[in-house]
């Protein structure tokens, strides 16, 4: 019996996955489906309302219409399809672009599919489309794992937001927002022989030999820890105004490592 795994157009190939032109096939072959599954769609914004065929047939427009970059994560080949990977709010003065990524079907085992789609994309928006700063919103700490591997690509944490990410009950205490600079992309190549994906086995090494915890969790503690500090800090300074004792009635402190 002839394969009958649908295969789709590859635009830039990998190791363990290929990125393939989106089409209208990849609607009726799941990709509309994806979000309206509540483990695919967590730590997304969607899945609050139903998501329609025609939702997608829009958002496939709106790629052709050049408003976003958009590729297929698919198996080697072009299939099997897996998920997508995009660039959105394009800014081609500031050089920038919001990446963003849906996995709707669990990629083989060892596989690190979701992880090379980023280093790709990533590639490709700093060498072919010439931008200077990629960036991220990331659910914290529910994604706190997978934030810390995008740091072996050079993305790295900017800054925390407090309740930065509320979905119905279900609320993070953070978002964090995260960027790879090209000074940041460029260091990696340099230290990998100019390749910024350094392979499959490589990059599973790499995995379980990084720190307990990620750049992100340790600003997520320096912020719960000095925060309620600074604020009794301003308390006291209001208080020793308003009751006019002036403001070097306040306690002065040195945040740690200062």
């Amino acid at each position: 019996m002839p394969d009958e795994t649908p295969c789709y157009s590859v635009f830039i190939e990998g190791e363990t996955v290929d990125l393939c032109v989106p089409s209208e096939q990849a609607i009726t072959d799941g990709w509309a489906d994806w979000f309206n599954d509540a483990r695919t769609t967590r730590w997304l914004s969607q899945g609050i309302y139903p998501n329609h065929v025609e939702d997608q047939r829009s958002f496939l427009e709106s790629i052709r219409k050049r408003d976003r970059f958009a590729v297929l994560i698919c198996g080697k080949g072009g299939g099997p399809l897996y998920g997508i990977i995009s660039l959105s709010a394009i800014d081609w003065i500031a050089r920038s672009a919001q990446i963003s990524l849906v996995v709707g079907k669990a990629p083989p085992g060892r596989q690190l599919m979701q992880l090379e789609a980023m280093a790709r994309v990533t590639e490709h928006a700093f060498q072919r489309m010439g931008l200077d700063r990629i960036w991220a919103g990331q659910a914290h700490p529910g994604l706190a794992r997978w934030n810390q591997w995008l740091e072996l690509l050079g993305y790295f944490t900017d800054g925390v937001m407090r309740r930065g990410f509320v979905k119905g009950r279900e609320t993070v205490d953070n978002a964090v927002m995260i960027s790879c600079l090209y000074e940041d992309y460029e260091a990696v190549r340099a230290r990998r022989g100019g390749q910024l994906w350094p392979g499959n086995d490589a990059m599973l090494r790499l995995l379980k030999a990084m720190p307990k915890h990620g750049f992100a969790s340790r600003l997520a503690e320096f912020l719960d820890r000095e925060l309620p500090l600074y604020k009794a800090e301003i308390e006291a300074v209001e208080r020793g105004v308003l009751e006019g004792n002036g403001a070097e009635a306040a306690p002065r402190r040195r945040l740690a490592g200062s």
